[in-house]
């Protein structure tokens, strides 16, 4: 796996922060020299003795390491990355984790919902093949990265479990869970299926995929 030489623990420079949707965050780190991942591996960060795990959403060869989190009052690490000034440190350690694109030996399937499309955003931002992505959110202003996922795949499909707000930018919206689309609108086929969201909608696809499409491969990424 790729990492610092020697150096698995390490600190690095906030660089920048933006709001990317009601109650998400963008923030990117100055990208240390020698460090590199894989697409979907992700950083270990301590704050106050209390580890967050968050994975990248930038090229491994771009000049800052970015990644988007849920906000959540009163979350420490959420709190501390709002407050922060430009130029401050933060610890971390990694890369870590297994959840890599294979490539295209099977089309691949993406599926995720609120900020799992973290891994999903690397991915495209360094090539995939035969893909096709949906995105779970319960609002349209949930679908972040869509400009940049949207190009990469051969379907983006926005699965907006309360569509009262359609995006007007060209975006095939699907009325439902990710998992209806699964059960009722995928054509049958072996896959490579990648997940990436709560356990429950992963427990949830999992059964689907097992019983619909019992030949393909799975991986998974949950974050609760």
């Amino acid at each position: 796996m790729g990492g610092l030489s020697g150096k698995p623990n390490f600190s690095a420079v906030l660089v920048d922060r933006r709001r990317l949707a009601p109650g998400v965050l963008e923030f990117r780190l100055r990208r240390p020299d020698g460090f590199t991942f894989f697409p979907g591996q992700f950083l270990r960060f301590t704050v106050d003795g209390v580890q967050r795990d968050y994975t990248m959403v930038s090229r491994p060869e771009a000049q800052t390491i970015d990644f988007c989190i849920a906000v959540a009052d009163g979350g420490r690490f959420s709190t501390a990355i709002r407050q922060a000034r430009i130029g401050s440190r933060f610890q971390a350690s990694g890369p870590l984790g297994h959840f890599i694109y294979q490539g295209a030996a099977n089309p691949a399937v993406f599926v995720a919902t609120g900020t799992g499309i973290a891994p999903f955003v690397a991915f495209c931002r360094s090539g995939v093949e035969r893909a096709l992505l949906l995105h779970g959110v319960h609002h349209a202003d949930g679908l972040i990265y869509r400009n940049v996922l949207a190009p990469a795949v051969q379907g983006y499909f926005a699965c907006i479990g309360r569509p009262a707000t359609i995006p007007e930018d060209g975006i095939e919206v699907y009325a439902g869970r990710v998992t209806d689309y699964l059960k009722s609108e995928l054509a049958p086929g072996t896959y490579d299926f990648y997940l990436c969201g709560r356990r429950d909608m992963i427990k949830d696809a999992t059964a689907v995929i097992d019983g619909r499409f019992g030949d393909s491969r799975l991986f998974i990424e949950n974050y609760d």
